[in-house]
C-alpha cells in the first residue's frame, strides 16, 4: 500500500486564519487526491498466505471465456493460485484428465459430469460459467438433399459421443419425431467435422456455435444449418473430484473470485474481452463477435443445473448409453460453499441443503 502524506503549511503571522469553508473545501480537494491515488494501485488480493498450487484442465472453446480471461489479465495469479493450465479440445477431455488424476479442476459442461456420475465418479461441480441455448447447430450439406429436419432419415450425420452436440442431436430428433435409430450415426471428434462433411463422408454434423460458421463458411453458399432455443440449454461448470474440493477450499475460493472478476471485467469492456477470447480459442473474431451475445458468462449456481443433470440421466437410460442405475442425488454433486464465500447472491437457495441454508 501506499502512503501519501500530505501537509498543510501554517497560516502566515499577517494572514488571517482561514475560515471554515475554506478548510471544508481543502480537506475535499485532499480526499479526492487521496481517492484517485488509491484507484491507481494494483488490485486489492484477497488472499493470505504462500500462492497455493492448481493443475487447471480446461476447454480452448469460448464457453471458457472467464477462465480465458483469468489466464490472460492475471487474475488466477493475483488471487494466490500458483497455476499450471492444461488445454484441451473440449470438456469431456479435460474432465478426463481429472478423472484419471492428472488435472484438479476442470471445466466441462453437464453432459460428461452427468455421465462420470453414472459411472460412479464423485465429483463436486463449483459453479456454472456459461449457459446458452442457441450454442448448438445441426448443419447438413444440401447436396445431400437434406432441406427439412425429416430429411435426416437414414443419413450419415456426425457427432461426438457424450457431450453436449450429442445431447443436442437426441433433443432435437425428438422434437421432430425421429429417434437416434433413424439415422446412421458417425463418431467424429470437433476437430473432424467440417473435412468430414466437405467430403462427403457424413450427409450432417451436429456441433457447436461457432463451429457451425466456420464450416458454413466453407460449403460455399450450400449449408442448411437447424436450429432450435426451446430444447436445450447448455450449462459448463467448474469442476473436480470431491475428495480433492472438500480438501482445498481455500483454492476454490481463490479460482471462483478470479473467475468474478473475470465475469465483472468481459461485462465491463466487452471488445477486450472478445478480443482475449478469440486469440485464446483460435477463433475468427468475426465469428466469436456473432457468437458473443447468445451465452450468458456468469459464474453462480442454480436449481435449473440439477434439472438438467436429471433431464440427461433418464435421456441417457432411455437411448440405452449407460447401464440402468439409480438417479443419482445431484444435490450431492454440488459444493456452493466456495461460492457462498465468493458471491452469495449468486447461489440459489434451492440447491443448499439444510445445513447452509439461512
Amino acid at each position: 500500500m501506499t502512503v501519501v502524506r500530505v501537509r498543510l503549511s501554517s497560516p502566515k503571522p499577517a494572514e488571517a486564519a482561514p475560515d471554515l469553508k475554506e478548510w471544508t473545501l481543502r480537506a475535499a480537494l485532499i480526499l479526492i487526491l487521496l481517492l484517485c491515488l488509491a484507484g491507481c494501485q494494483s488490485p486489492v488480493r484477497h488472499q493470505t498466505g504462500p500462492p497455493l498450487p492448481l493443475r487447471l484442465a480446461y476447454a480452448t472453446l469460448h464457453d471458457c471465456a472467464l477462465v480465458h480471461i483469468a489466464l490472460a489479465r492475471g487474475f488466477l495469479r493475483e488471487e494466490g493460485l500458483d497455476v499450471e493450465a492444461y488445454r484441451f479440445s473440449y470438456g469431456k477431455e479435460a474432465l478426463q484428465a481429472v478423472l484419471e488424476g492428472k488435472a484438479d479442476i476442470a471445466t466441462v459442461a453437464e453432459t460428461p459430469v452427468m455421465f462420470a456420475a453414472l459411472q460412479g465418479h464423485k465429483l463436486s461441480l463449483l459453479a456454472s460459467i456459461f449457459t446458452s441455448n442457441k450454442n448448438h447447430v445441426i448443419l447438413a450439406d444440401s447436396k445431400s438433399g437434406i432441406t427439412s429436419p425429416g430429411d435426416l432419415m437414414r443419413r450419415r450425420v456426425g457427432f461426438t459421443p457424450g457431450t453436449t452436440n450429442h445431447m443436442f442431436l437426441s433433443s432435437f430428433l425428438t422434437a421432430n419425431g425421429l429417434s437416434g435409430e433413424d439415422i446412421i450415426p458417425v463418431s467424429l471428434a470437433p476437430e473432424q467435422m467440417r473435412d468430414a462433411l466437405l467430403a462427403g463422408r457424413v450427409d450432417a454434423v451436429s456441433t457447436w456455435g461457432p463451429d457451425y460458421r466456420i464450416i458454413a463458411g466453407s460449403l460455399a453458399g450450400r449449408s442448411v444449418p437447424f436450429e432450435d432455443p426451446y430444447i436445450y440449454t447448455e450449462t459448463f461448470v467448474v469442476a473436480g473430484k470431491t475428495s480433492y474440493v472438500a480438501e482445498n477450499q481455500e483454492a476454490m475460493r481463490r479460482l471462483l473470485r478470479a473467475l468474478v472478476r473475470a465475469e465483472q471485467f468481459a461485462a465491463a469492456n466487452p471488445n477486450e474481452a472478445q478480443a482475449i477470447v478469440a486469440t485464446a480459442s483460435g477463433l475468427p473474431r468475426e465469428v466469436l463477435a456473432q457468437c458473443w451475445g447468445e451465452s450468458a458468462r456468469t459464474v453462480g449456481l442454480d436449481h435449473a443445473l440439477l434439472i438438467s443433470l436429471e433431464d440427461e440421466t433418464r435421456w441417457s437410460g432411455k437411448s440405452r448409453l449407460v447401464r440402468e442405475a439409480p438417479m443419482p442425488n445431484y444435490l450431492d454433486y454440488l459444493d456452493p460453499r466456495p461460492l457462498l464465500a465468493v458471491k452469495p447472491q449468486a447461489v440459489d437457495r434451492q440447491v443448499l441443503k439444510s445445513d447452509l441454508r439461512p
